[in-house]
């Protein structure tokens, strides 16, 4: 099934995609995989731009731990690249102001970043040409970013990432 077909899926009033018909269709897919990534951008237009013709029955998901340093070449579709850097910019902020609550999300994603030093959800990357690709997550990434490069949390500690490689 290429990426481009869960277009024809019901989807709700608010534009996402019905999660129990992907569950049906794609039975080996983690949930959390699902509704990061299919469900929730299986109709945008961006997505649709970069993943049409992924065929998505034939990706292997795995929960891995990744240093900052392994994911931080990642590529990112150019349309994206500056809400990354913006992100980036904003928790850079942080280390001058030591105020976590600049990095502007929910309490429960600031207080992680605080207390535990990563995302609180697992981004999606998709190995690519065995390089990394990042699909969603994109304030997360830029979030990390930020607050490795203040030295707020080290580059080597690990996150876990989503990680689909095509069999």
């Amino acid at each position: 099934m290429k990426f481009k077909e869960l277009m024809s899926f019901p989807a709700t009033e608010a534009g996402k995609i019905d999660i129990d018909e992907l569950i049906l269709n794609l039975p080996s897919t983690p949930i959390d995989v699902l509704e990061q990534f299919y469900q929730d951008h299986g109709r945008n237009e961006q997505f649709h731009e970069q993943y049409a013709e992924l065929d998505i029955h034939n990706l292997k998901w795995e929960l891995v731990n990744l240093t900052f340093n392994e994911i931080s070449c990642a590529t990112i579709f150019s349309s994206f690249q500056r809400w990354v850097d913006a992100c980036y910019i904003k928790s850079r902020r942080v280390s001058t102001d030591l105020n976590w609550k600049l990095i502007g999300h929910t309490d429960q994603t600031v207080e992680n970043w605080k207390y535990n030093h990563t995302w609180n959800r697992s981004p999606i990357f998709l190995e690519l040409n065995c390089k990394l690709h990042l699909v969603e997550g994109h304030s997360r990434f830029g979030c990390l970013r930020g607050l490795v490069s203040e030295g707020l949390i080290p580059s080597n500690r690990t996150h876990k990432i989503w990680l689909a490689k095509i069999v």
